[in-house]
């Protein structure tokens, strides 16, 4: 008499059959909950790469800006003797006081363009408006779309209690288009160096870190 052993041959009992099911269904929820985990990472590394894109087309802005005032093909803002870190910001992009960057080649800076910088530059002296006793140049650097109607928090505008901060550390995508991608700012020389005069530049650093202090 031939006995078969179920191990040789056979349909497999109900309870391995439903073992491999269930392997199955175990192996899809493993799965869900590692995409579940790492989900907020990818999106926090992929939003990191948008917002460092961006810092780095807005310092390629405010260094193509700061190197045109200096060599005279941008011409430099007038020269204020109020504190530029107060300075407005003017919400119309047509506004003359900013200057566009155009990085997505229209020849033109648009609202709409996810790439193209508007630079906004403020001279400074607070003991002279002759641009050869030099300056400080301060530089803010927006995305286009902040300009857009549709940012409905509008552009911030700076107090004397609470200056602009770059929006440079944000790590999402979105990011905040009502503050500067990036904020510098420069010494600017005369361009004849006969005519600078070592006692005004001076008296101009004191006054701006200082206020208070008596021009001479």
């Amino acid at each position: 008499m031939n006995i078969q052993h179920p191990s040789q041959g056979g349909n497999p009992p109900h309870s391995q059959a439903g073992y491999t099911l269930l392997e199955g269904l175990m192996a899809v929820i493993v799965v869900s909950v590692m995409l579940l985990a790492i989900g907020p990472v990818i999106s926090f590394s992929v939003g990191t790469r948008f917002q460092a894109k961006r810092v780095e087309l807005a310092t390629q802005a405010a260094r193509t800006y700061i190197d045109g005032v200096k060599s005279g093909a941008i011409p430099a803002p007038t020269i204020k003797n109020t504190n530029p870190k107060e300075e407005k910001v003017p919400t119309d992009i047509t506004n003359p006081d900013l200057y566009c960057v155009d990085f997505d080649g229209d020849e033109n800076c648009k609202t709409t363009s996810p790439v193209d910088m508007v630079v906004q530059g403020i001279a400074y002296n607070g003991c002279s408006t002759d641009p050869n006793s030099g300056y400080l140049l301060d530089v803010r650097v927006y995305r286009a779309n902040s300009f857009d109607p549709s940012n409905t928090a509008g552009i911030k505008q700076p107090t004397s209690q609470a200056p602009l901060t770059a929006d440079s550390g944000t790590t999402n995508a979105l990011g905040n288009r009502s503050l500067p991608m990036v904020q510098m700012s420069t010494e600017i020389v005369p361009k004849d160096t006969k005519k600078i005069n070592y006692k005004s530049l001076q008296s101009r650093l004191k006054k701006q870190y200082d206020s208070s202090y008596k021009c001479d």
